[in-house]
């Protein structure tokens, strides 16, 4: 594929009048896996978009400790914090595979989005649903026990690996380390509710396949744990959720 006819890839992956509006800003940039495409508190504001490729957006603390905040794929924003408000970086963003990204300078990125009505309410949209994804975790890491936190991890990568039936596949699926620094926990804890959730014929694993068996039942388990969260009227928007009523 021509460097070209990657960056037109721009018009497919974002809605109409954001694509357009990036397209003539926008530059290739090929990373290989474990590359950094940013780090916590860099003084830069380049907006990537991911074309081809994976990312994981983190931080980690001074013992090492590393807190997973969000995958990001094809279609994907990231660096738009530091473009809009022109403060450091707020996490390190880095390759978990070989990806091509476009990449837009962050004035660039702020002009374009500000200056057509469409293209801001999009990106006010997506913040905001940032804003949400945020506060439920919060919630999630606060109020309920560490099993609880792994179903609502499993319901939101069900939900995003797309429910077919009653069934969701995830794949590749994250390592049990992964999950845990994902739920803020340790990976005993993650294999032991898997291990559990296995018997109870809810999910399957093989590998790196998570196969979620029964989607209607863990957020059942979901909504007996954290009550109506944003995430089970996710479920329910996806169609799962109508055992639940």
């Amino acid at each position: 594929m021509s460097g070209s006819a990657r960056l037109d890839a721009l018009l497919g992956l974002l809605p109409a009048p954001i694509g357009e509006a990036l397209l003539p800003h926008a530059r290739l940039a090929t990373l290989r896996s474990g590359q950094i495409v940013m780090g916590h508190q860099d003084a830069t504001n380049e907006v990537f978009v991911v074309i081809e490729g994976s990312l994981r957006i983190e931080l980690v603390s001074r013992n090492g400790r590393e807190i997973i905040l969000n995958d990001a794929g094809p279609g994907d924003l990231v660096g738009e914090f530091a473009a809009l408000d022109d403060q450091p970086r707020s996490a390190t963003v880095t390759a978990t595979s070989k990806s091509t990204l476009a990449r837009i300078p962050g004035a660039a990125f702020k002009e374009a989005m500000l200056g057509d009505p469409r293209c801001a309410d999009w990106l006010t949209k997506r913040l905001v649903r940032l804003m949400r994804g945020m506060t439920e975790r919060v919630f999630e890491l606060n109020a309920l026990a560490v099993r609880s936190r792994l179903h609502c991890e499993l319901l939101r990568l069900s939900l995003d690996a797309g429910i077919t039936g009653n069934s969701a596949l995830i794949a590749p699926s994250p390592t049990h380390v992964e999950l845990a620094n994902r739920i803020g926990t340790h990976r005993e804890a993650v294999t032991r509710e898997l291990q559990y959730l296995q018997k109870q014929g809810i999910t399957v694993s093989e590998g790196r396949r998570l196969s979620v068996e029964d989607v209607t039942r863990l957020a059942e388990i979901v909504r007996a744990a954290a009550g109506d969260v944003e995430l089970i009227q996710r479920a329910s928007q996806a169609g799962i959720g109508r055992a639940l009523d």
